[in-house]
């Protein structure tokens, strides 16, 4: 056990030094030097047994330290096995409106986690010409543009017409893109309904004539239909997205469209989520 929470320690590290250089744009990336330390620790425990009396109280606390340990790890597997399985509904095709939930920058330009989800925006929009997308995310603490700005042009030079996205500048994290994003579709389906009927008004019709028309129905008579709404994001992070969206707008219908990450970063990415839902439940966040 010694040279086991020996190699981890050394590994958290090294992993510590590899994100700090090549990804230092991400958050929270010091859990792993913590981790380090914490291995070092606990390798110091196991290496001198001869210390521990089996009725002393350093030996108790030896327990204590492995066990809290192993409850910790099975923990953040279990978790992490959650979220690397999560889906809400089926991949429908024509969805309403897609929620593209915006991610950290690299050098003011897309991540590579950034580029995943686009990838999967622009195949998603050129399959589904009617959606309309929703592009959230505010500047980062890293970043001099907007995540929603950066997209919205990589959707442009990607093909997508203007028409069908719509950028929030305003939100810093995971439930404020959620919530922010979701308030977006609202004054945009309330947008539309009002253009709509002016177009309608203008060409002398009112809505209790034969003569009336929808130039979309099914998206302004979302009283008796409510729009599906899909969300792009990573896998590690779609379980607190559609928790977040179901707690603000229980009303819409949501799917989850899953992009891929970077394997390199897959470690980082579901500890840190793990963690964040473990301490969210505990003080009813989520």
């Amino acid at each position: 056990m010694f040279v086991l929470f020996l190699l981890m320690g050394i590994a958290s590290f090294l992993y510590f030094a590899f994100l700090l250089s090549s990804a230092s744009y991400l958050s929270a990336l010091w859990i792993w030097f913590l981790f380090g330390i914490l291995h070092l620790f606990l390798a110091f425990l196991y290496k001198r047994p001869s210390r521990w009396k089996r009725k002393s109280l350093f030996f108790r606390f030896k327990v204590f330290c492995l066990t809290s340990y192993c409850l910790f790890v099975l923990l953040i597997f279990s978790v992490s096995i959650l979220l690397s399985r999560y889906k809400k509904g089926e991949e429908d095709k024509n969805l309403d409106y897609v929620l593209l939930i915006g991610c950290e920058l690299e050098n003011n330009a897309p991540s590579p986690t950034m580029l995943h989800r686009l990838k999967l925006a622009v195949k998603y929009a050129e399959e589904n010409p009617t959606t309309l997308f929703v592009l959230v995310g505010g500047r980062g603490r890293h970043s001099a543009s907007a995540e929603s700005s950066v997209m919205f042009q990589r959707l442009l030079w990607e093909g997508i017409s203007s028409d069908r996205l719509l950028m929030e500048f305003y939100s810093k994290n995971t439930e404020d893109k959620i919530r922010f994003g979701l308030n977006s579709i609202e004054k945009w389906i309330e947008e539309r309904y009002l253009e709509e009927e002016l177009v309608q008004s203008e060409k002398g019709y009112y809505p209790e004539d034969s003569n009336y028309t929808y130039l979309k129905e099914e998206s302004l008579e979302w009283e008796d239909r409510p729009p599906n709404v899909g969300i792009i994001s990573s896998q590690y992070q779609l379980f607190q997205c559609v928790r977040f969206a179901e707690k603000e707008n229980s009303f819409y219908h949501y799917r989850t469209l899953s992009a891929k990450e970077p394997p390199y970063l897959i470690p980082h990415y579901y500890v840190r989520e793990a963690i964040t839902i473990a301490i969210r439940s505990i003080f009813n966040q989520l």
